[in-house]
């Protein structure tokens, strides 16, 4: 640990985004921890060559140099560095280059504040644990190979048993046995090994469901010794005899001691490693189990991923299975040129793809199969939309449109019953009245969705905590003047009158937990497409925003683009 007080450590933020540097740094530095910033991976590599550093949270997609190569080059300097990845993008290559790099975490963007001061919590209380109890060189050693075993191995069960036999090499035992399962404990697995000889064998999950669900995952998060079936925590919680196939095999029943070791991970508990030991085996001491339980971590990160990896593979078959085009994720930073100011607002189609994705796991499970298609449909449109908005995510260009004639009336509607299920909308009445007439507008479709999206979410969350949550939405053609307006009106806590002016202004938010940024984007898609901006609030009586845009030059009605 670095020379910092007790209470914070050194932390290194690399990202070649400016908002997220400044965010990260007020947030930590908040909290007592010494924080520098770096935009690329060069720049973060300096900083740690001019003194050591604890925590490492960076980027994976960064000019000139990435966060996986970064991670690599800076536990040359600092072999303890613990490195939390940040990524956009996430994929099976990006996750297994994470995983070799030993990820103590691995998060999504966007992300909530709060999700980020967990993992560097966690971090903080892993960083000071190796400090106190640090063991020899040569553990570290085993934990770099362990790590480039466990990224070379593609399935359970191969992780699973690398696993099992690293720590039966690290304890000096020849008997031991690894209990791992799906998720919703399912598919329940036992691998035994008995000098050398390796069985696998797979067990009924009745028995394991019941006795789980009367034990608190946080407490199964450290190693344990038993002698005895009735000393065991899950016994003790459920005394079943039928568990004693599950917590002590055949081939740990001549043991005179096992170490249990919980494969837990954020509250999530995937399975136990079980070392038998004899009476000729020396105690393990507080290094030793601190090691077996840094190696049940990486495996549980691992079995998590996999896990992960085998729900999006079954997803996206049932996908197949009722549409003939198969959704190419890894083609969607690929397509279309968007700036990296959209990056943030991403958070949007991402819900509603989430949304969605919740309701056709529902039905499917109600085998309601005539309500897949609307569902279906929704997430392949967005996810189109994501690709346009990733395609150039890093390109730091003014927001270019690429404009086409569309139905604005459709639109609005169609963004309206995208938005109706996501659960910050809960409690919401959302009136919107249909347009009396169709609306051709000469526009970009995805940046026109955009600030729909922003200016509803907007609303929505300023009505949070008001008695009275309503969102009003009314268009207007004014064919004299060859233009349309919508008016987007809430019964949220309003704007005060000396921070109006800087509304959608560089960097303005009313939000505890907003970067400023959205605002300042529907600005921009506003002045790109020629239109007009007016905006109205008072106190507690709520806020109405007016935009006001050309109708088309083209006489003939136009569907939106897919």
């Amino acid at each position: 640990m670095t020379q910092t007080d007790e209470k914070g450590i050194r932390i290194i933020v690399a990202d070649d985004e400016e908002i997220v540097l400044s965010l990260l740094r007020d947030t930590f530095e908040d909290e007592g921890h010494t924080v520098e910033v770096a935009a690329n991976g060069p720049e973060a590599l300096k900083l740690i060559e001019a003194s050591p550093a604890d925590l490492i949270i960076t980027d994976i997609r960064m000019p000139h140099m990435d966060g996986i190569e970064l991670a690599a080059r800076a536990r040359e300097l600092c072999p303890d560095l613990v490195v939390i990845f940040m990524t956009g993008y996430a994929d099976l290559n990006s996750a297994k280059d994470a995983i070799k790099q030993g990820a103590f975490e691995y998060i999504l963007k966007p992300f909530e504040l709060t999700e980020i001061r967990q993992a560097v919590t966690k971090a903080v209380e892993k960083i000071r644990r190796q400090v106190t109890d640090k063991g020899p060189d040569t553990q570290l050693e085993r934990l770099s190979d362990l790590n480039q075993m466990l990224y070379t191995a593609g399935d359970r069960k191969s992780l699973t048993t690398l696993s099992l036999k690293f720590a039966l090499v690290h304890c000096g035992a020849t008997h031991g046995a690894a209990l791992y399962w799906a998720n919703q404990v399912t598919d329940c697995r036992l691998i035994s090994i008995i000098d050398d000889q390796t069985e696998e064998v797979t067990l009924p999950d009745g028995p394991l469901i019941k006795c789980l669900g009367k034990v608190d995952p946080w407490l199964l998060e450290t190693p344990f010794y038993f002698s005895q079936m009735d000393e065991h925590p899950l016994y003790k919680a459920c005394p079943d005899p039928a568990l004693t196939e599950y917590l002590l095999p055949p081939c740990l029943q001549t043991a005179d001691r096992i170490v249990t070791v919980p494969l837990s991970r954020a509250g999530s508990l995937y399975g136990l490693v079980m070392i038998g030991l004899d009476q000729k085996a020396e105690k393990l001491k507080e290094t030793d189990l601190t090691f077996l339980s840094i190696t049940a971590s990486q495996l549980a990160l691992s079995l998590e991923n996999i896990l992960l990896l085998d729900e999006a593979k079954d997803a996206y078959a049932r996908l197949r299975e009722l549409q003939d085009e198969t959704i190419q994720l890894e083609k969607m930073a690929t397509r279309g040129e968007m700036s990296a100011e959209i990056g943030h607002e991403l958070n949007n189609f991402l819900g509603v793809v989430a949304g969605n994705l919740s309701l056709l796991d529902h039905h499917l499970k109600k085998q309601h199969y005539d309500e897949l298609d609307r569902y279906l449909h929704a997430i392949t449109d967005n996810i189109n939309k994501i690709k346009t908005f990733t395609g150039n995510l890093m390109d730091l260009t003014p927001i270019a449109s690429r404009k086409e004639a569309i139905r604005f009336d459709q639109l609005l509607m169609e963004v309206h019953d995208y938005l109706k299920p996501q659960k910050r909308y809960h409690g919401v009445t959302v009136d919107v009245e249909p347009p009396s007439e169709p609306i051709l507008f000469e526009a970009d479709a995805t940046h026109i969705q955009q600030l729909l999206y922003n200016l509803f979410n907007n609303a929505a969350d300023a009505t949070e905590g008001c008695a009275q949550r309503e969102i009003k939405v009314v268009v207007v053609v004014d064919h004299s003047s060859k233009s349309f307006s919508v008016t987007i009106r809430d019964t949220g806590t309003g704007i005060e009158p000396a921070l109006l002016e800087k509304a959608f202004s560089e960097k303005f938010t009313t939000k505890e937990t907003g970067h400023g940024f959205g605002l300042l984007v529907c600005k921009r898609i506003i002045d790109g497409h020629g239109g007009e901006l007016s905006i109205e609030s008072a106190l507690s009586q709520g806020t109405s925003i007016t935009v006001k845009f050309p109708l088309a030059a083209v006489a003939t009605e136009a569907p939106i683009p897919a």
